[in-house]
This record gives structure tokens, C-alpha cells and sequence, in this order.
């Protein structure tokens, strides 16, 4: 399910669809991990969606796939990620879209 927001809010118009359809896949994730007890020290859940992840589910190419990944981290501030490092993979934070966030035009 992608929020509706992302798509009529003119908050969210710099967003590309695939940044938009991802956000909804992790959004997805999200319930699951909360499901299994996914929580850092701090109680926040998190999901892994590695770039070869997203890749596949999206039949694309790791351009395509970092650059939207960009779009919700650095450009939105719509996800955070966190790299743990020793081939352990990112985790990464989805953030409620509907509470203040930064956006950096």
C-alpha cells in the first residue's frame, strides 16, 4: 500500500514514483518486523531491504535502486539508515510520514 499523501500532497511532488512504490514496500516490511521483535536498543523498528532487494523486486538496475533509496533518506528525510558494518546488512528506519519531517530542497 502506498499513503495517499505521497502522492496529492504537494510536499511529496519531488518524490519519483519508484521512490513512492518503495516507500509502500517498506512501509510493508515494516509490519513484519515489528511482528518478529526487529528493535534496536532505543525500541525503534527496523527492516532490512538490501539494494540487491530492491533490485529484484523492482527489476532494475543498482543506479535505480540507490537513487531511490537517496530520494526517501537524504532528499525527504521519509527513511534513516543505519550500516552495522562486517557484511552485517543496513538497517533502516521508516519514519511516519504523517509527523514532522525534513525536507531539504
Amino acid at each position: 500500500r502506498i499513503p495517499k499523501i505521497l502522492m496529492s500532497d504537494p510536499l511529496f511532488r519531488t518524490l519519483s514514483l519508484e521512490a513512492k512504490v518503495l516507500y509502500g514496500m517498506m512501509m510493508d516490511r515494516l509490519v513484519l518486523s515489528a511482528k518478529n521483535g526487529w528493535r534496536d536498543g532505543a525500541g525503534r523498528i527496523y527492516i532490512y531491504f538490501t539494494i540487491e532487494d530492491i533490485c529484484e523486486s523492482f527489476n532494475c538496475g543498482k543506479d535505480k535502486a540507490v537513487k531511490a533509496l537517496k530520494e526517501l533518506e537524504k532528499d525527504i528525510g521519509l527513511i534513516e539508515r543505519k550500516k552495522q558494518g562486517q557484511g552485517k546488512p543496513t538497517m533502516i528506519f521508516v519514519k511516519n510520514f504523517t509527523k514532522k519531517i525534513r525536507i531539504k530542497r
